[in-house]
């Protein structure tokens, strides 16, 4: 059995969008609500800063893998090819 590695880019990409939406909504709620002063201010810029810088690294680990390629998982166990523990 195998599964091909472009599943956990596409669970990345789901955990982006979702990570998207509540930082949009973290920093909407920051803005609104929030008191308008340089440290609400340096917060924000921080965490954008810090957030990009993690998505540039991603992207660049990322983008080295061959997303084409398939993971094996226990691979001879799921064609009927047991292995045996006796001798």
């Amino acid at each position: 059995m195998s599964i091909p590695l472009s599943i956990f880019l596409y669970i990345y990409y789901a955990f982006l969008a979702v990570w998207a939406v509540f930082s949009l909504v973290s920093l909407y709620h920051m803005f609104k609500f929030g008191v308008k002063s340089f440290t609400s201010f340096f917060a924000a810029f921080s965490y954008l800063a810090v957030s990009f810088v993690i998505l540039v690294i991603t992207y660049n680990y990322c983008r080295q893998i061959d997303w084409t390629s398939a993971l094996a998982i226990l691979p001879g166990w799921f064609e009927g090819k047991m292995p045996s523990i006796v001798n």
